[in-house]
Parts: structure tokens; sequence; C-alpha cells
């Protein structure tokens, strides 16, 4: 039996090789990337910031309590955040891929990278939400990245519960991609509420997005469950910009 099964995961293999999710060159069938692109990458590292995972370049004394100017001025509605990369041209590529061109197994892909960081984690949460897509993106995009992820993660997270519509962004509005961090606040004011069939009344939160740009969207999130009685929330995405 074991013969047969893996005689087939070799001809599946054969047939539909594993490739660089950069630049499509063949891999070996764990890979995610292939050893050019994986030079290339800017994962994010210690030490960084303790709520928003802005990575810092150098420190002098301790780095394990450190908060970046914004969370110090400003402390952000979620706890902690999980991150893998810096957000450059080729992050961007691959995530543009996911959204908007139906390759949507990335997904899986990325949750395999995430899952380490996560894990040590995951008994102190209860629910993982994604960042929702107003009902008319999400028409036309026709799934949701986040949601995506999400799955994933659930595969390797058994105690998570999952609702696809705990959050629901009520209010259509304009892309986040080329607005300033200003507009993108006013973008997104009054745009996200809770469910009310749900209750996030004490549950630790997982909140998953693609990526974190200025926070915004995020912050929009978080604020609205803490408001429905959230407990904590450790925001998880794959990327964040590093704003200058």
């Amino acid at each position: 039996m074991f013969k047969k099964f893996f005689s087939i995961k070799k001809i599946l293999e054969i047939i539909f090789p594993n490739r660089c999710l950069t630049c499509q060159q063949m891999i070996g069938p764990d890979g995610l990337f292939c050893n050019d692109d994986w030079q290339k990458l800017q994962f994010i590292t210690e030490p960084k910031c303790k709520i928003c995972a802005h990575p810092f370049e150098f420190v002098i004394g301790s780095d394990k309590d450190l908060l970046c100017p914004l969370c110090l001025t400003n402390k952000p509605s979620f706890d902690c955040a999980v991150t893998i990369f810096r957000y450059n041209d080729q992050i961007k590529k691959i995530i543009a891929d996911l959204k908007y061109y139906d390759t949507t197994y990335l997904s899986k892909k990325f949750a395999k990278m995430l899952m380490p960081k996560i894990a040590p984690h995951l008994t102190k949460y209860d629910l993982i939400v994604a960042v929702p897509l107003h009902k008319k993106r999400l028409r036309e995009r026709k799934f949701n990245q986040a949601s995506l992820l999400c799955l994933a993660i659930l595969k390797e997270a058994k105690n998570l519960k999952f609702y696809h519509d705990i959050l629901i962004r009520s209010k259509y509005s304009k892309a986040q991609a080329h607005l300033t961090k200003e507009d993108r606040k006013k973008n997104l004011t009054n745009a996200f509420e809770i469910n009310e069939k749900y209750s996030v009344k004490e549950k630790n939160i997982i909140l998953v997005d693609d990526v974190m740009t200025t926070g915004s969207t995020l912050e929009g999130c978080a604020k609205v469950l803490k408001k429905a009685g959230a407990n904590k929330i450790m925001v998880v995405t794959i990327a964040k910009a590093i704003l200058k």
C-alpha cells in the first residue's frame, strides 16, 4: 500500500512539478523558493517591536520589551503581531498573484511558513478570524485570501474555531493600496462590524490578513473586536511594509 502511494506521489510530482513562487523555476517537492530567490527574501526577525513586529536595525541592552515609536505614541488595539517577510517587490508580486490571479494554492504554502511562528501560542487562542472583504468585492474576486489563509492554518491548529462571517465589512470603500496613511484611516471609518449571531466576549483571537502596511485595516478590525469584548488579539500576516 505504501509503495503504491509513494509511486502515485512520484508520478504527480513529475506531472505537476513544484516551482519557485517567484520565478517558476522547478525546485524540490517541499521547497517554496529557488536558491537565488531565497537569498533575495527579507525576513522579519528579532529585534522587533513586541506589538506590531516592526524590525529594529540594532538595540542597546535587552530587546525583550521593545516598542517602536508608533506603538509608544499610539498603542494599537491588537496586542502582538506575527509576520514572515518585509513587503518588498518580490513578496508584493507573490501576494498579488494570491489575491488577483486565482493562485489560491499559495495560501497553503504561506500557512506552512507561518505555522512554526504561530504554533507556540495556539493553546492560548480560541478563534481565528479573517479580515473581511465587502460582499461586492468578494463577488469580484470570488474568494477572500485572508479566509484561505485561515483555513490553511486550521489544518494544523485543531483547537481553533473559525466562522467566516464573524467580522463584516459593512462599508464599501476604495482599495487601500494607493492611499496615504491618513486617507486609509478615513476610508475605513465605521467599515467593520461584528455579526450579532456570534460572541467574542473574553475570547483570545488570531486576526489574519495578507499584508500589514500602515496597519489601518487590522486596527479597524481589532478595535471592533475589542469593543465587542475580545480579550487578546494576535495579528498574523504574510508580510509587513516597513515604513520609513
